[in-house]
């Protein structure tokens, strides 16, 4: 567990402070617990009560229990209990706010006021990492706001890290779906969208893909609202193989495509134009790579079946990090991740235009409150199958376990491995996809609940 102490001179203005610092981080999602020290007895019970009596008797520990909370208290009868031994007794929590045990070898805000009379601590204490106070002072390390309590409490997380360049608070999986018609009951193949925070996961069906984009929408406003970091990772590619996006838009820029597809894709009711729009790009490029389509549609420059050759590459240098993953350009039949691509990046346009959204790897994401980023949940494909074989839908149980994955790595400080992207200059086109490479990793983070 994290401990950050919240120290200071009595009349400083620390409880105050504790106060405001755990109503503000526990808002974010975080669990937090505290510690309080005192300097003169306390006894928290009274004299003819029931529980007084147990001690009395010689009990050394008793329980005050109700439908509300209980209350444990130890007679020690020694010395006054050190901090370590206390923390030992408590329950697991993202972060521990200890007021308080000035002296002991955590680190710590000191709450300062001129008022108080008393010099700084910090001067005297290479653990006290930041002054909180209201006067204007000029000290070796940071002084915060005392009034300004998220300042204060980004600090404390950002020094436990809790938060930071590579934590995430949020993460939604998306489970795309480019398929014509409404999706009223949940099924395989259709849209699904799993999200992970502290309080646990949950995985949510959505019968269109106008729905999942309001969705997404509103989380990315909660989100940011509440101050917690949120990515959102989306099963399908967020760029063509090298030379594609030139030769459509003249432009090299993936975002090029995304415009051109969010301005050209019609998408009314959850019916698209995907297949009559390769047909329109296959006849534009002249020797274009979209292949795949119902037999009844006319469309003389998209083939049924994948051509002998065309003037780009099949798959992009991601898909030869994972196993399995079908081409881009593929839009008909088992595994026509083309349509999701085609149906997803307008979606993708529109929301990297949001303030406060970037799109990894083509975006410097460490400020960012939220990231768009390309996942594959076949990664996780052994755990999926063991939910699968318990009665889950493949859909649901990918984006489950994917996000529950992902955010257990960012509070284990290890999702930055997977956030690095090899050395080819490919990738500022094509993109890369959020864990190749990292599978043992992710396997790992998931581990008995797949």
């Amino acid at each position: 567990m994290r401990v950050y102490g919240v120290i200071g001179w009595k009349n400083s203005g620390k409880t105050s402070l504790m106060e405001r610092l755990v109503a503000d981080i526990t808002a974010r999602g975080f669990t937090v617990s505290t510690v309080k020290h005192v300097h003169h007895d306390v006894d928290l019970d009274q004299p003819g009560k029931d529980t007084h009596r147990h001690r009395m008797a010689g009990a050394r520990e008793v329980v005050l229990a109700s439908k509300d909370r209980y209350a444990l208290m130890v007679e020690h009868r020694g010395p006054e209990p050190d901090l370590a031994a206390v923390l030992a007794r408590m329950a697991p929590v993202d972060l521990i706010l200890v007021e308080g045990y000035k002296r002991d070898a955590h680190r710590k805000v000191e709450v300062w006021r001129r008022e108080t009379g008393h010099d700084l601590i910090q001067t005297t204490d290479p653990l006290v990492r930041a002054v909180a106070t209201d006067e204007d002072l000029t000290l070796p390390v940071p002084v915060l706001n005392l009034n300004d309590t998220r300042a204060v409490a980004d600090f404390i997380l950002t020094e436990t890290g809790l938060i930071g360049p590579r934590r995430i608070d949020t993460v939604a999986i998306v489970d795309w779906s480019a398929s014509n018609g409404p999706a009223p009951r949940p099924a395989e193949n259709t849209i699904w969208i799993g999200t992970a925070t502290t309080a646990g996961t949950t995985a949510q069906h959505f019968p269109t893909r106008a729905a999942a984009e309001s969705h997404l929408s509103q989380l990315i406003e909660t989100e940011q609202a509440a101050g917690r970091r949120l990515l959102i990772g989306c099963d399908f590619a967020m760029g063509y193989p090298a030379g594609f996006a030139k030769a459509l838009t003249g432009s090299a820029n993936p975002r090029a495509v995304w415009q051109w597809l969010a301005e050209n894709l019609t998408d009314e009711g959850n019916v698209n134009n995907r297949f009559a729009l390769a047909d329109r790009i296959n006849a534009q490029l002249g020797d274009g790579p979209f292949w795949g389509r119902p037999r009844t549609l006319d469309l003389p420059h998209l083939p049924e079946t994948k051509p002998a050759r065309h003037a780009f590459a099949e798959h992009r240098a991601a898909e030869g990090a994972v196993k399995g993953a079908q081409p881009v350009w593929k839009l008909f039949t088992t595994g026509s991740v083309g349509g999701q691509s085609l149906t997803g990046l307008p979606m993708i346009h529109r929301l990297s235009q949001r303030p406060g959204v970037a799109v990894w790897p083509f975006d410097p994401i460490d400020t960012a409150p939220t990231i768009l980023a390309e996942v594959y949940p076949s990664l996780l494909r052994e755990a999926v199958a063991r939910k699968v074989a318990q009665g889950w839908i493949t859909d649901a149980a990918q984006v489950t376990l994917l996000a529950r994955a992902l955010l257990a790595l960012s509070h284990h400080n290890a999702l930055a491995p997977l956030l690095q992207t090899p050395p080819d200059p490919r990738i500022g086109e094509e993109g890369w996809i959020l864990g190749a490479g990292h599978e043992a990793a992710l396997r790992a983070a998931v581990g008995g609940d797949g």
